[in-house]
């Protein structure tokens, strides 16, 4: 039956209806759709505004912070101008990443990143800002922050126990805002983030660090340097043209006394002075025993065959007492390197003979041309001596300025060239954890620590010839939080033939200019060796270990141009997720020291 006009005009209707509330219904997502649009492009306006606006802070608060680290040394008004900019900048950049978007942002892919890094970098330096530099600058404006330094062979205790507050608190501040930023990368950032990220991270951690030592050294100096009762201390001079473990030989030394804050250096000799015994002065551990002979306990010259200065801080105490009939109270080690460190601030000084000795000639003088030109030991011996007596001299009289002189104590202390130890059990657990304690680390948690360490083994001065290269790599992370890590020591002489016995072995069956070593490499506490290879070729693993780590030793011959590839294959010790740090001797070239390395767990 055929629809009738009505009941079309009714159908049509509906479909009219029908089509309408369609219309609605797609209209009202799209409607939806345009606006979530417009206020996602208002928020990233917004956001962007403020990430530059923040990212242009930080940069003014960089620049800030290093014209007020110099502003700090000398003290006066102009610290406390500066100091009121950078909180500005400060906090200017803190608040502008304190907000709803930047918390949303944060979970964002990619750009989540960036702004977890632009916000901890902000609230870190804010923190720096607010607790650190405050009381720092403070103390500045009316007590020298040379306190730390020698003037006219004396310290100023009462100046140094002035400070001693204000930089406790800087420590505590800046270790909470190191600890912030330790896991931001800024090489992973946008471009326009990575620099000033990087140089107030960089900054930071050196702030906290010296920071660190100056709290250790206001706790310490006052009782160290005689405030409560005269301290000896034995001083020894490495030689690292005949290389140790954590240097070379103890040449030299001298017997350093401290009362009321004034320094002074007495007697002084050389390992010709003080024999080797004929017995041990202290019984060797039980893990020594697989590693060392017993000359660690018998010749000065082996007290630092041992890479733990701490150890070798207690032997050579007990030979100075057995030996010199000095009882000390601690024990402080520096080398030729370390002196032109300190030269560069002191300026030259004259040693007997009309001989000027910088920071371009020290470590050439000390460790190589004396030995071509003077035959006699006592004569080396007196050489060595006066230089020891002059640099101290320099640094003690304070004549030149004492910042570029603490900056070069700095450096060597970084390169494990400067090291102290203390007979006092509290000092010592200060002393412990800093980077001048020189100690071999143990069971050191999370972290695991590498050693590639060098024995001369002919009684030569042929180290000043070698060149060496350690390198580290994680390269995969294993079940149970283990890496498998390998280490490469690129070893060279670049001798030239024919030296005389004065640089060359004494040992006549040893052929002229030839170098002969033992590389001691110690693994992670709790893990072991896997391969070791001179050249390619395997090498036999030994079982020894000291203080839990395992260790095994190599010995290599070079001859003049010579070079050779000492490499080792490795397992962590579980639950070492952390960066590897790798440790090695610090011979007659700079070079980076306690190295970390990136993880392969992270």
């Amino acid at each position: 039956m055929a629809p009738t006009p009505d009941r079309v005009r009714r159908w049509a209707r509906r479909r009219r209806r029908r089509m309408a509330r369609w219309r609605r219904r797609q209209g009202t997502p799209r409607l939806v759709g345009i606006g979530v649009a417009v206020v996602v492009t208002l928020g990233l306006v917004v956001f962007t505004y403020q990430a530059v606006g923040a990212a242009s802070d930080l940069r003014q608060a960089a620049r800030q912070a290093a014209q007020l680290r110099e502003q700090v040394v000398v003290g006066g008004d102009g610290a406390k101008e500066t100091l009121r900019g950078l909180r500005v900048s400060t906090s200017s950049a803190e608040s502008r990443t304190d907000g709803l978007l930047w918390s949303l942002g944060s979970h964002l892919p990619v750009l989540g990143e960036n702004v977890r890094a632009v916000r901890t970098t902000a609230r870190a330096l804010d923190l720096v800002a607010r607790e650190a530099l405050p009381p720092v600058v403070d103390v500045s404006t009316k007590v020298d922050l040379d306190v730390f330094s020698p003037r006219d062979g004396t310290i100023d205790l009462a100046d140094v126990a002035a400070v001693a507050p204000a930089v406790a608190r800087a420590d505590t501040a800046l270790t909470e805002a190191r600890d912030a930023l330790a896991d931001v990368d800024p090489q992973s950032l946008l471009a326009p983030l990575r620099r000033p990220v990087g140089i107030i991270k960089q900054q930071v951690a050196g702030a906290q660090s010296a920071a660190a030592a100056g709290h250790v050294a206001a706790r310490l100096m006052p009782t160290m340097l005689g405030g409560e009762g005269t301290r000896r201390y034995l001083l020894l001079i490495q030689n690292n043209a005949e290389v140790r473990a954590s240097g070379g030989i103890a040449g030299s030394y001298a017997i350093v006394t401290a009362k009321n804050g004034r320094l002074s250096m007495g007697e002084q000799g050389s390992n010709l002075d003080l024999e080797p015994f004929d017995r041990g002065v202290l019984p060797m551990r039980p893990d020594e025993k697989t590693v060392f002979t017993d000359q660690l306990v018998k010749d000065l010259r082996d007290v630092n065959v041992t890479p733990d200065f701490p150890r070798s801080g207690e032997i050579a105490r007990a030979m100075a007492r057995q030996g010199l009939g000095v009882d000390v109270d601690g024990v402080l080690s520096v080398d030729p390197v370390a002196m032109s460190h300190v030269l560069a601030g002191t300026g030259p000084v004259t040693l007997d003979g009309n001989v000027t000795l910088d920071q371009d000639t020290a470590v050439d003088l000390l460790l190589n041309r004396v030995y071509l030109a003077v035959a006699d030991p006592v004569a080396q011996d007196d050489f060595y001596a006066s230089a020891a007596r002059r640099v101290f001299d320099a640094v003690t009289q304070g004549s030149a300025s004492s910042r570029p002189v603490v900056a070069g104590l700095v450096r060597a202390a970084e390169e494990n060239r400067l090291m102290l130890w203390s007979r006092h059990p509290a000092e010592q657990a200060a002393i412990a954890p800093t980077g001048i304690s020189g100690a071999f680390p143990g069971d050191a948690g999370p972290t695991p620590h590498v050693g590639v360490y060098f024995g001369d083994t002919t009684a030569s001065k042929m180290e000043y010839y070698l060149d060496v290269t350690v390198r580290a790599t994680s390269r995969r992370c294993l079940d149970g939080g283990r890496q498998l890590l390998t280490v490469s020591a690129d070893v060279a002489s670049d001798a030239p033939r024919r030296l005389p016995r004065g640089v060359s072995s004494t040992d006549a069956r040893v052929p002229l200019s030839q170098m002969r070593l033992l590389t001691w490499l110690y693994a992670p506490h709790g893990g072991r060796f896997t391969d070791i290879r001179l050249d390619g070729e395997p090498q036999t693993i030994t079982t020894a270990a000291l203080g839990g780590r395992a260790e095994t030793s190599v010995p290599l011959t070079l001859d003049p141009g010579e070079r050779r590839r000492l490499t080792a294959t490795m397992i962590t010790g579980p639950g070492q997720v952390d960066d590897p740090v790798l440790t090695t001797t610090p011979g007659v070239r700079t070079i980076r020291n306690d190295v970390a390395v990136p993880s392969a767990c992270r």
